[in-house]
């Protein structure tokens, strides 16, 4: 799958300065994407219990790329038919002089590579342990990211975990 990089309708503005939600489309696509990363990590937490570690893997994936398309619309305030994000375009989105955020997209690069490695990663057995910090982890940074783009803690992800819901 080619991915065209969209560093060029990237903003260098902090996600600090909240933009007016004037458009009720911009909102709506920013939540739907926030919507779609919370039921894609439910789905993941599901598949972490019936011992399908790969496919739990690969929603980590698509939960933390879904919320970066979020903080995209965010950040632009625009709707594109087809929003493919580079890892480059992610570090642009996520990291701010306010909050580097480095730790994160390498998180989010490293997850991202191992489900696409052609060496067939998925072949190598991965242990519970692993699973569940990689569930935390995922968790963790769709918490961080939803604060930055969403000012209602109501309207925020909210954590799969009990104990994450004490950091909002």
């Amino acid at each position: 799958m080619k991915n065209y990089s969209l560093s060029n309708h990237l903003h260098s503005d902090p996600d600090s300065i909240q933009p007016n939600h004037s458009d009720p489309n911009i909102l709506n696509c920013m939540m739907d994407f926030q919507k779609l990363a919370q039921y894609q990590i439910k789905l993941a937490q599901i598949m972490r219990n019936y011992h399908q570690f790969h496919n739990c893997l690969i929603l980590c994936d698509r939960a933390m790329f879904s919320m970066a398309k979020a903080v995209y619309v965010h950040r632009n305030q625009i709707i594109l038919s087809s929003i493919n994000l580079s890892i480059t375009d992610v570090f642009r989105l996520i990291h701010t002089d306010a909050e580097p955020s480095l730790d994160m997209v390498l998180f989010m690069g490293t997850v991202h590579y191992l489900i696409s490695a052609e060496d067939n990663a998925h072949n190598k057995p991965m242990k519970l342990e692993e699973v569940d910090r990689l569930l935390f982890r995922t968790d963790h940074i769709l918490i961080c990211l939803s604060r930055r783009i969403v000012a209602d803690p109501a309207e925020r992800y909210q954590s799969i975990f009990k104990e994450n819901q004490s950091m909002k």
